[in-house]
């Protein structure tokens, strides 16, 4: 409702605006940008503008909060389905309950998770010559936190993701057998699902992260511009280049760098009717991986990864100005700013909420024959934590140094670990914004935002198994996605983890909303 009435009330607006007369005033600040040798030829000294240059110190404050589910299946009644695979010593089947009346996939709730963020950014903005623009931002984090813990009702006694020892040796002595040989418990090993991903005891766990951020450098050009020719609206032509030239976020720092050089398309233009001043605005944004990512990780010979790259973004923004005061000749100007954006976020391999914590799990570095099991002479598991990280080896590219795609020929000390990042599945995004800009003389300008972002609930892992090769690459041609045998190096996607990714397994991010506060101040020269 607060979405529908947003965007209504600024179609309004703009409709209100067609009837009103046209005069000559400032850009909105969406289209505005900084210009130089205004009227050149005739160096008029009460017109000629020869330079303008902004320095904008601002503060922003981000806080998110989520609700993490994960996958279930759920059968009315347990003995009536019996024969149905995932149903019998499954221990996250959910069973009648008011839960479901045919069999299905349910969401249980099982985390929630909280994030912070204070940002210090310097923009620095350059009239180059007539409409043309070029601004540089230099952004550091002073700090960021992200939670994961328990969502109510849940503790070690109900979880998937941080379950008791004694519910992890339960599930082991249905799985395994007592005195089986490895070959053999590698085989059970599908069977097995009771692991502990990373810690949520004592009201969850926190990670911390801070440092600069990547730079970013970009240039706007309005071809048109209704302040020198106000039979034409503002439309302003604008390209930004984010270098990956910070410390890359990874597992072992606290740094905040994506790694990725991040290209940004704006199309956008504006009119000025009277008071108020509408706008409208296409974004663009292109990551293509710096050589150093994470995700560039290379699997020779594997042609089962799907996905690769970072997600792309495409925004729509709707928006209107009203400015209540206005000269033209001390450059004071008041006004308040609603805008709406529509987003799209495609499918790609990106930082989640689960990252630091799975880049940070104890289960990192644990061998093969570390999460075997084994059992004392009653049949318990003398190891249950380490058994509990088996879900690490089932990732073909968490070994080291090599992906290993058949465990059965692995060697029982090779190190398993994750990098963390995820494939995500494509989700839309909503964003209202109020801002306040107060400008009381020309050289100077202050602004107030306050924004609500909401994420379209997604699944956070959401790999494929892999992609079927040509018949004449493999050992044993066929129409399918080996996951086991000669052609799974070939075929297996290395980043699939099934204990997560597959169907019935999976993590989804639900009630996704950040809440952000910017106070910005423009020194102009």
């Amino acid at each position: 409702m607060r979405r529908f009435f947003l965007s209504s009330s600024l179609f309004c607006a703009t409709a209100v605006a067609i009837s009103l007369p046209v005069l000559s005033a400032n850009a909105a600040e969406y289209t505005d940008l900084l210009d130089a040798a205004d009227d050149f030829d005739d160096f008029d000294k009460d017109t000629y503008n020869p330079f303008d240059f902004n320095l904008e110190p601002s503060f922003q404050y981000d806080i998110s909060s989520a609700k993490i589910s994960r996958e279930a299946p759920c059968v009315p009644n347990r003995a009536d389905y019996a024969g149905q695979p995932g149903v019998m010593n499954n221990p996250r089947l959910v069973e009648g309950q008011g839960r479901c009346s045919t069999p299905e996939m349910v969401y249980n709730r099982e985390m929630d998770y909280e994030y912070s963020q204070s940002t210090l950014n310097l923009a620095l903005r350059a009239g180059l010559y007539k409409d043309l623009e070029l601004r540089i931002d230099v952004p550091f984090v002073i700090g960021s936190s992200a939670t994961l813990k328990y969502a109510d009702g849940v503790d070690a006694a109900n979880s998937s993701v941080d379950p008791s020892n004694d519910r992890v040796n339960a599930d082991a002595r249905n799985v395994f057998t007592r005195g089986n040989p490895n070959d053999v418990n590698l085989r059970e090993l599908d069977g097995f699902s009771m692991y502990r991903y990373f810690d949520l005891a004592n009201e969850g766990s926190t990670y911390e992260r801070s440092g600069f951020a990547d730079p970013t450098i970009g240039l706007a050009w309005a071809p048109f511009n209704d302040q020198r020719d106000d039979t034409k609206a503002t439309l302003l032509i604008g390209m930004d280049y984010t270098m990956p030239i910070a410390p890359i976020k990874r597992a072992d720092n606290d740094a905040v760098g994506q790694g990725q050089h991040m290209l940004h398309w704006k199309l956008a233009s504006s009119r000025q009717f009277d008071w108020i001043n509408p706008y409208f605005g296409l974004e663009y944004f292109l990551p293509l991986l710096a050589s150093d990512s994470p995700m560039r990780k290379s699997y020779p010979g594997n042609q089962g990864q799907v996905i690769e790259n970072a997600p792309m973004r495409g925004d729509i923004t709707i928006g209107t100005e009203f400015i209540p005061f206005e000269d033209a000749e001390t450059g004071a100007r008041y006004a308040i700013d609603l805008r709406f954006t529509m987003g799209y976020v495609s499918e790609g391999r990106d930082y989640t909420p689960l990252f630091d914590h799975l880049a940070n799990s104890q289960c990192n570095r644990k061998t093969l024959g570390d999460v075997m099991p084994q059992f004392d002479t009653n049949g318990n598991l003398t190891n249950p934590a380490d058994v509990a990280c088996a879900w690490i080896v089932q990732e073909p590219g968490n070994a080291s140094p090599n992906a290993a795609y058949d465990l059965s020929t692995t060697s029982k000390s090779t190190p398993f670990q994750t990098d963390g990042l995820m494939t995500v599945e494509d989700y839309a995004t909503f964003a209202g914004q109020l801002g306040v800009y107060l400008q009381p003389t020309e050289y100077f300008q202050i602004k107030a935002l306050v924004a609500l972002k909401h994420r379209q609930e997604h699944f956070l892992t959401n790999s494929r198994t892999g992609r079927d090769a040509d018949d004449a690459l493999e050992v044993t041609p066929d129409d399918t996605v080996d996951l086991t045998g000669p052609d799974a190096a070939l075929e297996r996607n290395p980043v699939y983890n099934a204990t997560f990714d597959s169907s019935g397994n999976r993590f989804r991010v639900q009630e996704y909303n950040t809440w952000s506060f910017l106070v910005n101040a423009a020194l102009q020269f």
